[in-house]
């Protein structure tokens, strides 16, 4: 997650559509929380490309998960400024499956390098 977070620090142009900035922000977050995912054993891993956000599902164990990165475009500034906010972290929950976007209790890990070891804490509890 090492590209992706230095591409949210270094902040994102706001526009009506979506910015050729967000599209390549997309095509790296896309890669390397794909790879962190994959590496605990997570499959069917799908991506929604709103606009300025991130979100998707993926399965682990059998069980689907939802996830959600909010508006890139203040993100820089609330991980710096505000760490534990929730707006500045990635958001996860268990879902009944893929059209389930209500699911279970909100999580939320910071977006970092390794951050799939924080969230599979939370998978081995659930």
């Amino acid at each position: 997650m090492k590209q992706s977070v230095k591409l949210i620090e270094g902040g994102f142009q706001s526009s009506s559509g979506k910015t050729p900035e967000f599209l390549s922000f997309v095509k790296v977050f896309k890669k390397e929380f794909t790879s962190e995912l994959q590496s605990v054993g997570a499959t069917n891993i799908v991506f929604n490309v709103g606009h300025f956000y991130i979100s998707g599902f993926f399965t682990l164990d059998g069980q689907a998960y939802y996830f959600s990165l909010p508006d890139v475009r203040d993100l820089g500034h609330s991980m710096l400024y505000y760490p534990d906010n929730c707006m500045s972290k990635l958001m996860y929950r268990t879902a009944k499956d893929y059209n389930d976007y209500t699911g279970g209790m909100n999580r939320f890990v910071k977006i970092e390098l390794d951050m799939i070891v924080k969230m599979c804490w939370y998978f081995k509890i659930v």
